[in-house]
């Protein structure tokens, strides 16, 4: 994840390019994400424990999506450093297995969950990934953005299966796209995807969200008002950045 507005943590060793944006763009290769998922991420935010994460506000919501699907098993297309399958794992009885073409972040997800099994590296693009996988629930999140063949990558998952699936609002460096709007991502992901619900969910000012480091940064910051508001959480999704998440079934 790239914060909105601050310098991200750029990986090493990776070809860039800059796109008509003027922003440096990395190339979607595995040696970028390894080296993405190698280093943690901004100010280290793919190796917290996952309520910590600031991407927790995001796991919860997709998690109470998946469950009240009444899903019995999930399959997640890019699994990352394993915060979801972590945080899945350990608070409900849902089968699990998830995939990531970062050696890297598997690795690292098998690390944080001490369930090597339930990982594998796949590449969602290519159909091989998915051979003799038959989830009730695919859950994709911050995934699609990343993949110039995201279509391509959802047409592969199987017809009828329910989907819970985020984007971005903001750009950042190894984003090939984001979006502004609902009716944007109803417009894109709307023909492969029964859309049922977009919501909106606001991404925390800190990568790390613990009541530690929560209370380290009020302090830091009490003469500071703005950023102070921030790191309550007070201020619009615009301002603030976060994710649209949505979800649906795949059309046959």
């Amino acid at each position: 994840m790239v914060v909105p507005g601050k310098r991200s943590c750029r990986p090493q060793f990776t070809a860039m390019r800059v796109r008509g944006s003027g922003m440096i763009k990395f190339d979607q290769t595995k040696a970028t994400y390894d080296a993405l998922f190698l280093q943690g991420g901004f100010e280290g935010t793919y190796d917290l424990p996952y309520r910590h994460s600031s991407y927790f506000p995001l796991f919860r919501r997709v998690l109470k999506q998946v469950l009240d699907s009444g899903a019995k098993s999930i399959l997640e297309v890019g699994c990352g450093t394993g915060g979801f399958a972590h945080y899945l794992m350990e608070t409900t009885p849902v089968a699990y297995r998830g995939f990531d073409f970062s050696d890297v972040a598997v690795g690292k997800a098998r690390e944080r969950t001490g369930r090597a099994e339930a990982f594998f590296v796949g590449d969602a693009t290519v159909p091989e990934t998915y051979s003799g996988q038959s989830p009730d629930c695919i859950v994709c999140t911050e995934v699609l953005e990343h993949i110039e063949s995201d279509l391509e990558a959802i047409s592969h998952w199987r017809p009828g299966t329910f989907c819970v699936c985020s984007v971005p609002n903001f750009d950042a460096d190894t984003h090939v796209r984001f979006f502004g709007l609902e009716e944007e991502v109803l417009s894109r992901y709307g023909q492969m995807i029964e859309i049922k619900d977009i919501a909106r969910i606001n991404k925390p000012e800190l990568s790390d969200i613990s009541l530690r480091s929560t209370l380290r940064a009020l302090r830091w910051n009490r003469y500071r008002p703005r950023r102070l508001l921030r790191i309550l959480g007070v201020g619009s999704f615009e301002s603030m950045g976060g994710w649209f998440m949505f979800s649906g079934t795949r059309k046959g």
